[in-house]
Formats: structure tokens, sequence, C-alpha cells
């Protein structure tokens, strides 16, 4: 198992410094780089964001701040209650979140054109159980 665990954590770490090299290019943080593309799918409130990003809320406040200063992002007060915050994006966070995007999708792509392609299928499969058994896990465990 201790080699699972080590390949796990490699790829973590490998992936974490390919998406900040690659993706992010130094325009953005990741995190600013996931809550853009986050919000392509429709405005969210800022603790749903949080709760989805598994930030604090003043976190996610900051992160907001710095996208808000880029004119990226803007801020609403929800109709039915005024203590929430809706945030969505500008035309201009819109076009950077799709150029994010894009690049997300061009590096995914260039990684798995790596892998022989009877292979990919099964890779494809294995990464998204991965994923649902994380998602499932990450909820039950109170270790922090």
């Amino acid at each position: 198992m201790s080699s699972v665990v080590d390949d796990v954590i490699a790829f973590c770490r490998m992936f974490s410094s390919f998406e900040r090299e690659e993706i992010c290019c130094g325009t953005v943080s990741a995190a600013q780089c996931v809550l853009l593309q986050t919000l392509l799918h429709g405005e969210w409130d800022v603790s749903a964001l949080a709760s989805h990003t598994r930030v604090t809320k003043g976190a996610m406040t900051r992160l907001i701040d710095g996208l808000e200063d880029r004119g990226w992002v803007a801020r609403e007060r929800a109709e039915d209650d005024a203590r929430r915050v809706l945030i969505s994006l500008t035309a201009a966070g819109e076009k950077e979140a799709h150029r994010l995007h894009n690049l997300t999708e061009k590096s995914i792509t260039t990684i798995l054109n790596r892998i022989p392609k009877a292979d990919r299928p099964q890779v494809i499969k294995s990464l998204n159980l991965l994923r649902t058994a994380t998602e499932q896990t990450r909820t039950h465990l109170d270790c922090c």
C-alpha cells in the first residue's frame, strides 16, 4: 500500500505544480484559476463557494477581492436575502475563465495523449473512481 500512497502523493504534488506552471502561468493563483472556472457554471454565493473549494469564508472573500480588483467578478446582494452576496463573472472575467478553461483542457489532453490509446479508457475510469471515492471520504473525515 505504501507504493500506492507514494504514487498518489507524487501525482498530486506534480499536478499541482503543473497547474501553477502550465495553466495559471503566473497570471492568477491556482485558487483564483479554480474559482474563475467554477463561476463559468453560473453565480454562486460566497458561503457556497467557500464550502465548494474547502476554504474559509474569509479566505474566499480575499480571493474574490483580488478578482474584483481585476474587473473579473461582480458582487450583488441576493434579492431574497440581503445578507447573501452573489458572485458572478463580468464579461472580462468570463473571457479570462474561458482562456483558463481552454488551457486546462489543452494541458489535460496533452497529458492523456502520452498514455497509450488502449489504456486511456481505463485511466479515465480510474480517475472517476478515485474522484468519487475522494468526494465521499472528505465529507466523513473529521481530522482538522
